[in-house]
């Protein structure tokens, strides 16, 4: 017989048959993808869940701009609202990642508007990292941050690496306000930085300075000789040498 296919239907939604009670627009997770119901679902009833479009989540997590990634808080307190609860921008504080932001959100926004599911290919979520958020300088520590997406908060703040071991890695992203915030990745002295269009020398610093900097830019490092070189695998924004 031909291997034939046929129109089932609209993928968009999905069957559910819930363990227990699902309310109505309650946001939860299916074989790591984000889904919510439009209607409740009694336990062990077939229902059906919402896998796409653009829904207004209650929000905590500042100023950010359109295509944002954003994780869902189990623990989150939305503007003016209850802890039962928020999406956030922050994702170090995020259970799992949901989408991206369709609208600009302000600082005092008790709800984004997010693009379900949708992925920002200039913005990447980096979902099966480790993420820390800092707002001093930091000293990296092999043991506790390679492979993971370091948030940087705040301007004029310092990343420093230590000595390169093949295989360590990170990435550094600036999450400030768009020409908010100068980032530095200061090397150990000894090692230089090359690839993605970026040549950073021995003895320097890679800047994503302020002037020029964008909510979202990052700078992902290897290290492929060690005590001598990183590689820069990929980049947002301008990273410049002093």
């Amino acid at each position: 017989m031909a291997n034939l296919s046929y129109y089932h239907k609209d993928g968009r939604f999905l069957d559910h048959t819930p363990t227990s009670v699902v309310t109505a627009g309650k946001l939860i997770r299916i074989s790591g993808v984000t889904v919510m119901s439009p209607n409740d679902i009694a336990a062990s009833a077939l229902g059906g869940v919402d896998t796409a479009g653009i829904w207004k989540i209650p929000y905590v997590g500042g100023a950010r701009n359109v295509g944002q990634n954003l994780w869902w808080d189990d623990n989150g307190t939305p503007y003016g609202g209850a802890a039962d609860g928020a999406c956030t921008c922050e994702a170090a504080n995020g259970d799992w990642w949901i989408g991206t932001l369709a609208k600009a959100a302000a600082a005092t926004d008790a709800y984004a508007y997010v693009a379900v599911n949708r992925v920002n290919p200039d913005q990447p979520a980096w979902q099966d990292r480790a993420h820390f958020t800092t707002a001093v300088d930091l000293t990296f520590v092999e043991a506790t941050h390679s492979g993971g997406v370091i948030h940087v908060t705040a301007h004029g703040k310092i990343v420093t690496l230590p000595t390169g071991v093949v295989g360590m890695e990170v990435i550094v992203v600036n999450d400030v306000a768009d020409t908010g915030a100068l980032v530095t990745v200061d090397l150990d002295g000894n090692e230089i930085i090359r690839g993605a269009n970026l040549t950073i020398a021995a003895t320097k610093t890679a800047n994503n300075t302020k002037t020029t900097a964008k909510q979202g830019d990052y700078l992902h490092l290897i290290c492929t000789v060690a005590a001598t070189a990183w590689r820069c695998v990929g980049k947002r924004g301008i990273w410049v040498t002093s």
